[in-house]
């Protein structure tokens, strides 16, 4: 638990001990505790909702907290010295799962994988979902936070500003878990791929099969590490190979694919009519362009209808791969893609979390699972009668 709230824990507890406080006194509030140690609501909350869970204090809806009955509030702070205030076996403790959202292709396995780690350590679960709108996942924290759960794991929102409430938990030292993707900046612990390394294999199958000329495609990667990584990993891949990338045959700004344009569990987008020109216009002013590489599923779809479109064949006349995919279950999946082991992602972020609780002073850490490049049937080898 945070040093912040650990003092406010064990200052109550020393006063019921010297007898300050007596059974049935009350216990000064959230915010009087907050003014009185210079902290933030979290933090006296929390210590508040443990002192209440070992039956220490007793606390009512709209009228505050009081001391228990004094003889059973001793016997509760011989606990104390096994340092294990979390995580009973006789009692269900909640956890909170925030995510933006999750379609055929990614996510589903992920939070089934959270879901049965959690049980197997008695965990209840409960889920937020923000559809990728930092002001919803703010408040989501918020109120999973004043639910009382014990710890955070958090899909965090795309983009470059974090939200108020994420800040706090991380300055406060808040048992919190990122998954699929890191804050740059922001000391959490994260457990995902290396998408750099992802990217740069995916480029280098790609040229392995003879595709030279390779563009890619993205959503703005500003502030979301996942997609800075693989856009990173493309150039390091291509650079590696000396091949000289045109700057006009990458998009870095599609927008289809945002949350708002596009109906993800039923895999329909609302193509940007700026997306679609852009695309035609890479096509025809680079017509050396084999084959795409994009940085998300959908993004892969919304090339794919576009060069439907126009009358293009994948693969006869381009080759596409991308992260992520919905997998068949007779045939070979349309894309060839990035596989992430999201059922790993989702054990190493519980047992994680689970270590954060117990032990507070945990420094963060960086977590990454395996992934593989599954070959499908949007790619196929460039002859050399082609390429010349």
């Amino acid at each position: 638990m945070s040093k912040l709230y650990k003092k406010i824990y064990f200052d109550i507890l020393e006063e019921i001990k010297n007898g300050t406080l007596k059974t049935g006194d009350r216990i000064p509030s959230e915010n009087e505790l907050a003014e009185k140690f210079n902290v933030s609501r979290i933090t006296t909350k929390r210590a508040l909702d443990m002192l209440a869970q070992r039956n220490i204090i007793e606390r009512y809806r709209g009228k505050g907290s009081y001391v228990s009955d004094i003889n059973t509030a001793t016997s509760n702070l011989t606990i104390e010295k096994e340092n294990n205030l979390f995580l009973s076996n006789s009692k269900q403790e909640l956890v909170g799962f925030i995510f933006p959202g999750f379609g055929s292709d990614y996510g589903s396995k992920l939070l089934d994988s959270v879901e049965k780690r959690c049980s197997k350590h008695n965990l209840a679960m409960v889920m937020k979902q923000t559809l990728g709108n930092p002001q919803l996942e703010e408040k989501a924290i918020n109120s999973l936070v004043d639910l009382g759960v014990r710890g955070l794991i958090l899909w965090p929102s795309p983009g470059k500003h974090y939200n108020n409430a994420l800040l706090r938990l991380v300055i406060e030292n808040y048992p919190l878990v990122l998954v699929d993707r890191y804050l740059t900046g922001i000391p959490s612990s994260a457990v995902c791929i290396n998408n750099k390394m992802a990217a740069i294999e995916l480029t280098n199958y790609m040229l392995e099969i003879g595709h030279k000329h390779i563009a890619y495609l993205t959503p703005p990667t500003g502030g979301t590490s996942s997609l800075e990584d693989r856009l990173m990993g493309f150039h390091v891949a291509m650079a590696d190979k000396g091949v000289r990338i045109k700057p006009d045959t990458i998009l870095q700004n599609i927008r289809s694919t945002l949350q708002g344009n596009s109906d993800i569990n039923n895999r329909k987008l609302r193509i940007d009519e700026n997306d679609r020109n852009e695309i035609k216009k890479l096509i025809q002013n680079n017509p050396e362009i084999t084959a795409f590489i994009t940085s998300e599923y959908l993004v892969a779809v919304l090339l794919y209808e576009v060069l439907v479109s126009l009358d293009k064949k994948v693969p006869e006349d381009y080759s596409i791969a991308c992260f992520d995919t919905p997998t068949g279950i007779i045939d070979k999946p349309l894309f060839t893609h990035i596989l992430q082991d999201e059922e790993k992602i989702g054990v190493n972020a519980v047992d994680l979390l689970i270590k954060h609780v117990q032990e507070s002073d945990t420094p963060p850490i960086h977590s990454e699972v395996g992934f593989k490049v599954i070959k499908g049937r949007s790619t196929q080898s460039r002859s050399i009668k082609a390429i010349q």
